[in-house]
């Protein structure tokens, strides 16, 4: 209840901030001009974090509030300001832009404006492949993209990419072990070795299939465009199933289905609902071969280079957030659902058990490709000691 009277107080009077990218450079010493384009204030923030209400396209926000507990080291009066930008491809009407809107105003007023944040979403600053890369050189602070987008800088974020890893798992155990556990800890340090703080991760949503052909063997699979990520552990699966993988950008997709470059799409429902990709799909086949994860990651040597409190409030408050973000997903995954049937009167083409066990054991190679790319037997072991397996 009490981070809950602190967030009405904030959404009520906190002033709007406006920056620009701060590429980690101090208040005090970048000169970049606010973006007004970009950024996003604090009351719009609030208006999607603070209340229970309908946000974007099917999607319910849920009160960060009760997530946060707002005991965090406190800052010196005299402490140093940081412009802090995150960059991700998705909209405004994303569930991934609700959740960045709430840490924004959760560092900015728990900081007392000492940490102000930027966001930019709609891939402003670039592909998720472009972005990840500046974050690395220091040019963009914080970064929230799909894991394995990444994988060229740490490939231990494909072991989401490794097809039904995740068959069968309750969504908490899932929780639990990418948030605070021994897998957590080593899947951060893989990230530290590239230059990357790994902030938040979530694996909550499902991957499955949408097409504009009825899918219900592998015979259906064969030669279908479908499109991916633009990583080899996305398209693995697809060959291995004998499908045609494409790799596009997420920006060129909507297109991509309009004029036929693909015929189908591997994605999360949320996207589909947000990117209208309903509009040019007539089949959805819940394939649920991957548990998709999201990494929100900062350059390192930007976040070390921030004293040890500024560090601690930052850290402690993506972990509570990170809460908040799985609470908000799997409210909305059967919502995004109904919303792709029953708005864009798309048909679900049932799995059978024959079906799955044939995609299964077809899916081998690209199950000891994942492992091998990973190249982190100790990971794997990990992770399945915090699933409790």
């Amino acid at each position: 209840m009490k981070a809950r009277k602190i967030w009405t107080a904030m959404a009520c009077t906190m002033a709007c901030v406006l920056t620009a990218c701060g590429g980690g450079q101090s208040g005090e010493k970048s000169s970049a001009a606010a973006d007004t384009t970009a950024a996003v204030t604090t009351a719009e923030a609030a208006a999607g974090s603070s209340t229970a209400e309908t946000t974007g396209e099917g999607s319910t926000s849920l009160a960060a509030a009760e997530y946060l507990s707002g005991e965090y080291d406190a800052l010196p009066e005299d402490g140093e300001k940081y412009n802090l930008s995150i960059a991700y491809a998705g909209g405004e009407n994303t569930e991934g832009h609700v959740v960045m809107s709430a840490l924004k105003e959760a560092l900015e007023y728990y900081s007392n404006g000492k940490i102000t944040v930027a966001l930019y979403p709609n891939g402003q600053l670039g592909s998720d492949a472009e972005m990840i890369a500046s974050c690395i050189a220091g040019d963009i602070d914080i970064v929230m993209q799909c894991g394995s987008t990444h994988a060229t800088f740490v490939p231990e974020t494909q072991i989401f990419d490794t097809p039904f890893l995740f068959s069968g798992v309750d969504i908490k155990d899932v929780e639990a072990a990418t948030i605070d556990s021994e897998f957590r800890d080593l899947y951060n340090a893989a990230n530290e070795k590239a230059g990357l703080k790994c902030l938040m991760l979530k694996a909550a949503e499902t991957m499955d299939l949408t097409s504009n052909k009825a899918v219900y063997s592998l015979d259906d699979l064969k030669g279908l465009k479908i499109r991916t990520a633009q990583t080899e552990s996305r398209m693995l699966i697809w060959s291995s199933l004998g499908a045609n993988p494409t790799p596009l950008a997420y920006s060129e997709l909507y297109m991509a289905l309009q004029n036929g470059t693909v015929e189908a799409s591997d994605n999360i429902y949320s996207n589909d609902v947000t990117g209208g990709f309903g509009e040019q799909q007539k089949y959805i086949i819940p394939t649920d071969h991957f548990l998709v994860s999201v990494d929100l990651t900062m350059n390192l040597e930007t976040f070390q280079a921030m004293p040890a409190e500024y560090q601690n409030m930052i850290t402690k408050i993506c972990e509570e957030i990170s809460h908040y973000d799985y609470a908000l997903t799997v409210a909305d995954i059967d919502k995004n659902l109904q919303t792709l049937i029953q708005d864009y009167d798309m048909e679900v083409c049932e799995i059978s058990d024959e079906f799955r066990t044939s995609m299964v054991e077809a899916a081998k190679p690209a199950i000891e490709s994942a492992k091998e790319m990973v190249g982190n037997d100790a990971l794997y072991e990990a992770l399945d000691k915090s699933l409790g397996r």
